[in-house]
């Protein structure tokens, strides 16, 4: 089974996980990670134990960050580069289209690069004018 990691400022990362579980229902395998006022040191702090955490239970972890090239996208994309040999993917610009596919998704035995694929086209066809 694959995790999701919902990492954010603030708390834009429990309402989305919240609002996917209200529409597809309890996940046991999202979680969250948010950057607070308490800084990035405390939040490079949480991200590591909440990751090696994961690494323990799940054989791939998918985290989706909130915007490219930020805070919570750099720190998760540091720890990455220092734990090469594990299987974490890195997906940014969330939206709650893309993590409900993931959610809906992920428990599926498809391979992960497919099911980035669809999510990050499911999270672009979601944004639109009218």
């Amino acid at each position: 089974m694959k995790a999701i990691l919902l990492v954010t400022h603030s708390t834009m990362c429990e309402g989305v996980k919240e609002s996917c579980e209200m529409i597809i229902g309890k996940k046991e395998n999202i979680y969250t990670c948010s950057l607070t006022e308490e800084g990035v040191d405390n939040f490079r702090v949480e991200l590591t134990e909440r990751m090696e955490t994961l690494e323990k239970e799940y054989k791939e972890i998918i985290i989706v960050t909130d915007i490219p090239n930020a805070t919570p996208y750099n720190e998760c994309y540091r720890y990455i580069l220092a734990h090469k040999d594990s299987n974490i993917y890195l997906v940014t610009g969330m939206n709650l289209a893309m993590v409900i596919e993931l959610g809906m998704l992920c428990d599926l035995d498809m391979e992960t690069q497919q099911l980035i694929n669809q999510i990050m086209d499911t999270g672009k066809i979601s944004i639109c004018s009218l």
